[in-house]
């Protein structure tokens, strides 16, 4: 099973500060670090939305009483897909996993308890989330950082262009998926800082 953790952040600043101390090393020094901390994972962002628009309305206390509710919904559910947890920060989760079927098998079912969580609930202490999915070889530093391109774009897909309810996949999650006929998705252009890719909304 693939470690979902790296190397001591500690490590990589040593590794940096030699970097920009012998330019002559660069090559040697990049590919001492993409072979120390890189390995190929899936990524989800889950972000809840109507952030500003609820704390406005019932306030940060009610707010962060449903970010921690959302907290036990979620995460046993990463960790029985066999992901972990990367980090929480403010109003997002951020996981990783070892392959992308784990992860859209989690962020569908995340999705799923999430709904059925708010069911009984006045709208006051309901909590919606849109979800980004990557994957790729990214720089994973200790249990709590990540860093890549994969990194960025499942960010973006989850944070600013996933509506309430949906699961969108970069387009090198949704290659590594295969020839899997499990789910179903719909396929659209999008511009994320300046680049134009393929998003993967999953329908099924």
């Amino acid at each position: 099973m693939t470690d979902l953790s790296g190397p001591s952040r500690e490590r990589l600043k040593k590794l940096l500060k030699e970097y920009n101390e012998y330019p002559e090393r660069h090559q040697e020094i990049d590919e001492q670090i993409h072979e120390e901390f890189c390995k190929p994972v899936a990524i989800v962002v889950i972000d809840s939305c109507g952030f500003s628009r609820s704390v406005r309305q019932h306030g940060i206390v009610n707010y962060l009483a449903r970010l921690e509710r959302l907290e036990r919904v979620v995460c046993p559910i990463i960790e029985a897909h066999g992901g972990r947890v990367l980090r929480v920060d403010a109003d997002n989760i951020f996981a990783l996993f070892p392959d992308t079927g784990s992860a859209v098998r989690c962020a569908a079912e995340v999705q799923r308890n999430v709904e059925i969580a708010n069911e009984p609930l006045p709208a006051a202490s309901e909590i919606y989330i849109a979800i980004g999915v990557g994957y790729g070889r990214v720089l994973l530093v200790g249990d709590d950082d990540a860093y890549g391109d994969e990194m960025n774009v499942a960010c973006k897909l989850g944070e600013d262009l996933a509506e309430q309810g949906e699961i969108l996949l970069t387009a090198a999650a949704h290659e590594a998926l295969g020839a899997s006929t499990e789910w179903q998705f719909e396929d659209s252009s999008v511009r994320i800082s300046g680049l134009d890719l393929t998003a993967y909304k999953l329908v099924r």
